[in-house]
């Protein structure tokens, strides 16, 4: 598994998934995290709590990565780990070990596959929950203006009636409850502290949902 020491792309050493669980904190694992904003103001604020930020792009991850990496006088932190690592191809550490999934505005494939939705993507969020995890997602489409937003043909608009009739019935049929979905408030949007939904939020008016999506429980 590839990990970030400052700007420094390296293995995780063997016994990385071992320590990580010795400490025995809840864990949040930012998923598609682009920058790593996310995972380094939340870690700053929630010391008790770890966080995971997972992008593939390590170059994106590079500064906030960096800013965890430094002394605490300077900003740094020790609860922030930066993963490199496509949904695609999740490294087997991270199996089973998030208490919560969070997801926020994803684009490309991530995107796609939490949209339209596509089992493997479904299957691979799952696979990060512990037993009474929760996956959080964030997120926002609107095809006449995202034509960038992801490969291949474009889906339809995401609003609430989408979500019922395809997104909702998708997850159930894949082992998830939808157990919240509701549209958020532009002040609650910005909220988030993602440099990539501020991009999209400042750039024009947009509708933003909120969903929380549990496994079902086995029968």
């Amino acid at each position: 598994m590839r990990i970030l020491q400052g700007k420094k792309v390296v293995e995780a050493p063997p016994d990385w998934r071992g320590r990580f669980d010795a400490a025995e904190r809840r864990v949040v694992v930012d998923l598609g995290a682009g920058d790593g904003r996310y995972a380094y103001e939340c870690a700053r604020t929630d010391p008790e709590t770890l966080y995971v930020a997972i992008d593939p792009d390590a170059e994106t991850l590079a500064d906030y990565a960096f800013r965890a990496s430094r002394k605490p006088a300077r900003g740094g932190v020790d609860n922030a780990v930066f993963v490199v690592a496509a949904v695609e191809a999740l490294p087997p550490e991270l199996t089973g070990i998030a208490d919560l999934v969070r997801v926020n505005f994803p684009w490309g494939s991530l995107m796609r596959g939490l949209l339209e939705p596509r089992p493997v993507v479904i299957a691979a969020v799952s696979s990060l929950l512990k037993q009474g995890g929760v996956i959080e997602i964030i997120m926002s489409y609107d095809p006449a203006h995202d034509t960038n937003a992801f490969a291949g043909d474009p889906l339809p608009a995401l609003d609430a009636s989408y979500l019922l009739s395809t997104v909702v019935p998708a997850y159930e049929a894949n082992g998830l409850n939808v157990t919240t979905h509701r549209r958020l408030t532009q002040d609650e949007a910005l909220a988030v502290p993602s440099t990539w939904g501020r991009r999209l939020l400042h750039a024009r008016p947009r509708d933003v949902y909120f969903l929380s999506v549990v496994p079902v429980p086995p029968r």
